[in-house]
């Protein structure tokens, strides 16, 4: 038996962090569903950057990062 049709799947939700949005669904020939919604700020990037922004985790501006040596 082939996979459920689209419209039995669970809804998913998109990744981005405090997004409740539907992801986008996944393409009509195929392939995965992505895991981000349709707005273009929503991306694996901008997701990376919100989430050491709510960690608290960013380097201040004045702060040197030396390079390992």
């Amino acid at each position: 038996m082939g996979p459920a049709p689209v419209s039995e799947r669970a809804v998913k939700i998109c990744i981005y962090p405090g997004c409740e949005r539907p992801a986008v669904p996944p393409h009509p020939l195929g392939g995965p569903q992505p895991s981000f919604c349709d707005l273009e700020e929503h991306n694996a990037l901008s997701a990376h950057l919100e989430r050491r922004r709510r960690a608290g985790s960013d380097h201040d501006e004045g702060e040197e990062v030396g390079d390992g040596r």
